[in-house]
């Protein structure tokens, strides 16, 4: 088994962690904005990985000008992708934001075969539809009509897809941890920047118990930019590391049904994911 494969393995068992935690934040009694939630995960996630950097002495980086265009361009979609994705919890069980945030996957591929020279071959085709068909079954039937909060998932994927890419592109030149702490903190930044008013207004009504799904969010994500940063590092591609991450979709479909008592259209959801999960699988063979 290669050595990618084993960290796009990690990383879906702590995406789903992830998300559970984000659902959890997001539903509280003190009801915040994604872009507040996200402020404290992302700073939260942008320390973790400069303390691990500094203790494995690692601490270093050199800042040429196209690393910091690129460190604001991923700190910006980042930003962007988290605030539509995660404001989709608001409405939605994370399992249907996660089936229509799998666009990501078709997006990345596409910029992966651009920029990056990953292949792109009929099979990745075929899977890519089969996502956009898993799509399009959760948003048009009779009894559920498109909303906004669907829209802000795929918006949030489209957004990761973008996102994802540039991460690879940051591979070669960078640890991994100053990498997750460089990221997450830019990311912090730019929403500091834009919603400041917005943050400390939200921040005057929290309670201790709302940092701890921030907390968990935090851990399980560090740990997965960390095994994702190093498939890539170990030779996976965008596409199909992507394509791997949301089939977390069952384990998130999971924790639902144990953490969060949510059966609702569980029918729906399981099929929908089966046939993202078809595209995916069909986009991780090919070659």
């Amino acid at each position: 088994m290669e050595t990618w494969f084993i960290f796009a393995l990690l990383s879906i068992a702590v995406l789903a962690g992830s998300e559970i935690s984000q659902k959890i934040s997001l539903s509280q009694d003190v009801n915040i904005s994604a872009i507040t939630n996200n402020f404290y995960v992302w700073t939260m996630q942008g320390l973790v990985g400069i303390v691990l950097a500094l203790i494995l002495g690692q601490f270093a980086v050199t800042f040429t000008p196209l690393l910091i265009l690129k460190l604001i361009a991923v700190g910006i979609v980042y930003f962007l992708g988290g605030t539509f994705f995660y404001t989709s919890y608001k409405g939605n069980s994370p399992s249907i934001s996660i089936v229509l945030g799998t666009i990501s996957v078709v997006i990345s591929n596409i910029l992966g075969n651009i920029f990056l020279n990953d292949p792109l071959s009929t099979t990745k085709i075929i899977g890519v539809a089969f996502i956009l068909s898993a799509i399009f079954f959760l948003n048009f039937n009779k009894s559920e009509k498109f909303n906004k909060y669907n829209l802000y998932a795929i918006l949030g994927g489209i957004c990761f897809g973008v996102a994802f890419t540039l991460d690879k592109s940051f591979v070669i030149n960078i640890s991994p941890f100053m990498y997750l702490g460089l990221m997450c903190l830019t990311v912090a930044l730019v929403s500091l920047i834009t919603s400041i008013k917005l943050i400390v207004r939200e921040t005057k009504t929290l309670v201790a118990k709302n940092f701890i799904p921030m907390i968990s969010s935090a851990t399980f994500g560090s740990a997965f930019n960390l095994f994702t940063f190093f498939a890539y590092k170990n030779g996976a591609n965008v596409g199909i590391a992507d394509a791997m991450n949301n089939s977390s979709i069952f384990l998130v479909i999971g924790l639902e049904i144990l953490l969060l008592k949510d059966k609702t259209n569980l029918t729906r959801k399981l099929l929908a994911a089966s046939v993202a999960l078809i595209g995916i699988v069909l986009i991780g063979i090919s070659k």
